[in-house]
Formats: C-alpha cells, sequence, structure tokens
C-alpha cells in the first residue's frame, strides 16, 4: 500500500497541476476585462501592492521559515549536530560553508520580518531604510551565493557531472541565482526609488530563498503522517526529490495568487514562476523516470508544459518580453 502511494504520489501531483492550470486559465480569460476595469494606480496601487505583499510574505515565512526550518533548529539544538530531515540523522555534509549558511540563513529571516513590519507605515519607515540594505546583503551572500552556489559546487559536485548529488547541485545552484538575480535588482530599483518594482524583485527573493524551507516543511509531513514511507532506504533515495515537487507547486501557486491579489501579475513575476515551473519539470521527470519509465516521463512533462504556456499565453506574456513591470491584471 505504501510503496503504491509513493508511485501514485508525483502522479497525483501532476493531475492537480493540470487541473490546476486548466481552471486558472479559463478564470483570467472569461475574467480579462473586470481585472482591466478592477486595475489601480498611484496611491491606491502603491497600498495595495503593499498590503497585499506583507500579508502573503508573512504566509510564506510561517510556511518555510517556521514550518520547514524551525523543527530543524530544534533537532540542531537537541542534538548539537545538523539535522538531515531526509535521513533523520545527524547531516553527513557539514563544512564551514553549511556552517555560515545557517545563521545567515536565520538573520535573512528575522530581517525580512523586520522589513515587513516597518514597510510603508510612518515613523517604521526610517528602520526599513536603515536595515534594508544589511538584509538584501544577508540573503543574497548567505542564501544566495554561499547556500546556493558555493555549497553545492563544493559538495555536490564532488567528482563533476557525474557525482550522485549532480541533480540536487544544479537545482540549488538554479535557486541560488535566482535569489542573487532578484535581489541585485531589488537594490538597483530601491537606489532608482522605483519602489514598485522594487517590491516585485524583493518578494521573488523571498520567493526562491524560502524554496528549501517549503521543500523541508514537505519532508517533515511526510516524515510525520508517512513515517518511514518516506525514508530513503524504503524510496530507493526518492524521497527527497518527491518532496520537492509538491514545494514547487505550492510557490507557483502562491506566487500567482499574490499577483492577482496585487494587480501585479507582471513579467517579474511570470518570469520567476516559469523558473519553478522549470525546476518542477525537471524534479517531475527525474521522479516519474525512475519509478516508471521514461517514455510516461516525457508524455506527462510534456502535457504539463502544453497547459503552463497556454496560461502564459492568456497572461499575455508574449506581449511582455522585457522586465518592464506593468501591470497585466
Amino acid at each position: 500500500m505504501h510503496s503504491v502511494f509513493v508511485d501514485l504520489f508525483p502522479l497525483i501531483l501532476c493531475a492537480v497541476f493540470w487541473i490546476a492550470m486548466s481552471c486558472l486559465s479559463f478564470s483570467l480569460l472569461r475574467s480579462k476585462k473586470r481585472f482591466h476595469s478592477m486595475q489601480t494606480s498611484g496611491e491606491a496601487a502603491r497600498i495595495r501592492q503593499t498590503d497585499v505583499f506583507r500579508r502573503s510574505t508573512i504566509v510564506l515565512l510561517a510556511l518555510g521559515a517556521a514550518g520547514g526550518f524551525l523543527p530543524s533548529i530544534f533537532m540542531m539544538l537537541s542534538t548539537g549536530k545538523v539535522w538531515s530531515v531526509n535521513h533523520q540523522a545527524p547531516h553527513s555534509m557539514v563544512d564551514v560553508y553549511l556552517i555560515m549558511h545557517i545563521p545567515l540563513a536565520i538573520a535573512w529571516s528575522l530581517l525580512v520580518a523586520l522589513q515587513l513590519w516597518s514597510a510603508d507605515i510612518g515613523k517604521r519607515r526610517s528602520i526599513h531604510k536603515s536595515f534594508g540594505w544589511l538584509t538584501l546583503t544577508t540573503g543574497i551572500l548567505g542564501i544566495g551565493l554561499i547556500g546556493g552556489i558555493i555549497w553545492p559546487l563544493v559538495n555536490d559536485f564532488s567528482d563533476g557531472l557525474d557525482s550522485p548529488n549532480a541533480g540536487a547541485g544544479i537545482y540549488t545552484m538554479a535557486m541560488g541565482m535566482g535569489v542573487i538575480v532578484n535581489g541585485t535588482l531589488a537594490g538597483l530599483y530601491a537606489k532608482r526609488r522605483d519602489l514598485a518594482k522594487h517590491k516585485d524583485f524583493i518578494i521573488m527573493t523571498v520567493f526562491w530563498t524560502l524554496d528549501p524551507g517549503l521543500h523541508r516543511l514537505y519532508m517533515w509531513l511526510m516524515r510525520l503522517f508517512g513515517g518511514d514511507t518516506w525514508a530513503p532506504e524504503q524510496t530507493a533515495g526518492l524521497g527527497i526529490a518527491i518532496a520537492k515537487l509538491p514545494a514547487n507547486l505550492t510557490l507557483i501557486a502562491w506566487a500567482i495568487v499574490v499577483g492577482i491579489m496585487a494587480r501585479r501579475l507582471n513579467s517579474i513575476f511570470l518570469y520567476n514562476i516559469t523558473g519553478q515551473f522549470l525546476l518542477w519539470c525537471l524534479g517531475t521527470s527525474a521522479v516519474i523516470s525512475a519509478i516508471h519509465d521514461t517514455q510516461t516521463s516525457i508524455t506527462i512533462v510534456a502535457l504539463s508544459v502544453i497547459f503552463f504556456v497556454s496560461f502564459l499565453v492568456i497572461a499575455g506574456l508574449e506581449k511582455r518580453t522585457n522586465l518592464r513591470g506593468n501591470h497585466l491584471f
């Protein structure tokens, strides 16, 4: 029974994705005029963007930082060792880069919470400005560079592209680049005083930094409700990869909902959503190929691409080929 569920779980996620994309595309197609008529500008747009971004980022922090990492921190404090959620044992790949990454990632989460508390609120704005560059630097260096680029280069590519963890390394480095690019652009637009784009890029920076947190959240939940069903020895090492798939879909859904609610489903959002979708496709392809067969994997990923591209076309990506940040809805 357990084995059957593990085998079917990635397929169930694909079916959920197809249904969600179909419903969303149909809804946007029917509601396009209504969204345009509700589009706000000026001060109303600024307030709406800030309010939606603040509330939605709190949700993401609760899921990723608190739900995903707090149990790991608790285990680390209890055992005195960095904890592996996948193996439910002390982490076997601890080095100076991981030791540097952990406190910087914790600092990033706390500083993001501080920035949310102080953004666009009277006298708190001075706090927001004072800690803004420190927050960005912490995220870009601690999560993007050290955790997302250097650590996988050292650990996941020890034998080059033939290393057993090369796939995970490629994923982690893609996530790291998402943090670095969006974080850098967030700082650039803050300096230019283009605060609307600054907020778009900073929320996408948070989007990428909490990818590992959501991954861990799902690993904890799978262990909580499935026990050893998802253990590496029970899944031929695929448990950690399977847990990544719902994390990808959660981030995609979160970003689409936030973009629509804030009237900011623009090219900035769509490019980042597409990046997360491509990572989901890579993970889905690898998992289904290992569990089932390559032909099934190719067919399922191809169908997923069709559904996603249909959504992009309806959302208007073909008319937004640069990062102008204009409202689509």
